[in-house]
């Protein structure tokens, strides 16, 4: 049975037999003031109703690790100063009232006598006690464990300092029935540092819902801006793309996969022409040879109408020092050559009007007459040819820049068009690489096509990673890959009706397939990608602070983890 004194100490386990005179006896003889025994209780009893309210049991909470602390020091320290440590303390007791006397036993009988009080004025509630937990979590012991932890840039940082935080933790909490106090603290301080940490592994994964690697995908955000809708798979990237990429095989399924992977790459094909007619303001529509074929009459049209824009214009200052000075060079040429280039001068020179002014139609014939005289001169083997070549050149582009800055608009209608062609040309050389596949290209072909296309010395600029159109096929590449989806052909047609056919074996078999095919059209496939890549600019501020501050939370992991182990 138990037995309650006076001052609320409890002596458990007295024997049944024991009369009250031989347990007063062995009370006094043990320094118990036995003068006014309250009550003797039976051993079993039914559960009473808790005395200990909310703000009680938070308080508790909050003096553990101080209690816990005390237990553990007197563990580590040598008995004599122990000893000392709790006359002082009994001393101060009895003198000034400021600190409560420890009994016979010291600080570990107080501590199993407090946690004995408080689990009897818990009644009968044996579940979680939340608001302790929540005063261990608060207590100023654990928080400055926590505010002093140190930052860790890695994931395997934060576990281990969150780990060592449980740990600290759950050294704090106080053993009150253990019987071998070594044991169980080691015992505590395991499960405490497994429950810090587990805290920044859940936090990365909330982390991940909060912003997810795909929301913050630069070649992902690109191709969206772009008008290209990549598949679940190709968003999310790694294993998931692999895994994506697989399941092309499987019945029907695969075929709902592969068009859509289908999809994204003739989006990225109509990404890439767009570029070359985006500068003139023209959207272009379809993919293969035929819209590369468009892309490129649209530009000659608007290059032509630029060119006719140019209208008539003077010859201004500039525009005739520079000629004056091609003149000059032309007359170091040899006599033959020299004789060459000035028919063609005398040819521009009948073409100036007597002001000094060139009209449109005499524009026209002289950019074309000089243009393909220049070509002739360049193609040829002859050093002295090639630089009347070089000479005619020169004139063209000085009649034709003279020629713009008379007619802005024209010049920047002009200068769109320049911009389209040179996308252009790399559209084409990526189309001429997939001309087995209708001019369908992948964002390699696009990628080797701007190599091949790159003027700049050592093909630096593609070496940089800033040639032109090399953000496209580079997120391109990065995204969709190079493969070239299989559609719906006659190996996967069969394959499919392999895959309606197991109905006779089990109907959700081929159930299961359709409603996975159909989980890959347009508009399911946008709320899925939508759901993994579209996330507010400051969702990955949120996400980063919250996996940095994850480790200050490892105390109470800890303490969670050792309410479990209860």
């Amino acid at each position: 049975m138990d037995v309650t004194l006076p001052d609320g100490t409890i002596i458990q386990g007295v024997p049944d037999g024991m009369s009250k005179a031989d347990l007063t006896a062995k009370l006094a003889a043990n320094g118990y003031d036995v003068s006014k025994l309250v009550s003797e209780s039976k051993p079993a009893s039914a559960p009473t109703a808790s005395t200990l309210s909310a703000s009680d049991r938070v308080k508790a909470g909050i003096v553990d690790p101080f209690q816990g602390g005390a237990q553990l020091l007197t563990k580590l320290l040598p008995n004599g100063v122990v000893s000392a440590g709790n006359d002082i303390n009994n001393w101060l007791a009895d003198k000034t009232g400021l600190v409560a006397k420890l009994p016979t036993g010291g600080v570990d009988q107080q501590t199993r006598e407090r946690e004995a009080a408080y689990q009897a004025g818990r009644g009968g509630d044996t579940g979680m006690d939340w608001w302790r937990m929540l005063g261990n979590v608060v207590s100023p012991a654990n928080l400055a464990l926590g505010v002093g932890a140190p930052a860790a840039a890695t994931l395997g940082g934060r576990v281990a300092i969150s780990a060592a935080l449980g740990s600290g933790a759950a050294a704090l909490t106080p053993a009150a029935g253990a019987e071998d106090f070594t044991t169980e603290k080691i015992k505590q301080m395991l499960f405490g540092g497994l429950g810090g940490a587990v805290v920044p592994v859940a936090a990365a994964g909330i982390g991940r819902i909060i912003s997810p690697k795909a929301s913050i995908n630069p070649d992902l955000s690109l191709l969206k801006t772009e008008g290209v809708r990549p598949t679940l798979g190709q968003s999310l990237g790694g294993r998931w793309n692999a895994l994506e990429e697989k399941a092309q095989s499987i019945p029907i399924l695969g075929d709902a996969i592969s068009n859509a992977r289908a999809r994204a790459r003739d989006q990225f094909n109509e990404a890439a022409i767009n570029r070359a007619t985006a500068p003139i303001g023209v959207k272009s529509k379809g993919v293969g040879q035929e819209a590369v074929a468009n892309a490129s009459s649209v530009l000659g049209d608007a290059y032509e109408a630029g060119k006719n824009a140019l209208g008539f214009f003077p010859i201004d200052r500039k525009g005739a020092q520079e000629l004056a000075t091609l003149k000059s060079m032309a007359g170091t040429l040899p006599m033959k050559e020299r004789r060459a280039f000035n028919d063609v001068w005398k040819y521009f020179q009948d073409e100036i009007t007597p002001n000094g002014s060139i009209t449109a139609d005499s524009f026209k014939r002289i950019d074309s007459k000089i243009a393909k005289e220049a070509a002739a001169f360049s193609g040829s083997s002859d050093a002295y040819q090639q630089k009347v070549g070089d000479a005619l050149k020169e004139l063209r582009r000085v009649i034709t820049e003279t020629a713009k800055r008379a007619n802005q608009d024209a010049a920047k209608a002009l200068k769109e068009a320049d911009t389209g062609w040179a996308n252009l040309v790399r559209v084409e050389g990526a189309a001429k690489a997939a001309k087995n596949s209708g001019g369908v290209f992948t964002p390699a072909q696009l990628n080797m096509a701007i190599q091949q296309a790159d003027r700049s010395v050592r093909k630096r600029a593609v070496s940089h990673g800033d040639a032109l159109m090399q953000d496209l096929a580079n997120a391109g590449q990065n995204v969709l890959g190079n493969k070239v989806p299989n559609s719906f052909t006659t190996d996967r047609a069969l394959i499919a009706g392999g895959g309606l056919g197991a109905y006779f074996i089990d109907p959700v078999i081929p159930t299961a397939l359709v409603g996975g095919a159909a989980a890959y059209s347009p508009w399911i496939q946008s709320l899925l990608r939508g759901a993994v890549s579209s996330r507010p600019q400051s969702a990955e501020t949120v996400a980063g602070l919250f996996n940095q501050a994850s480790p200050m939370l490892g105390a109470g992991g800890g303490l969670l983890a050792l309410d479990f182990l209860k």
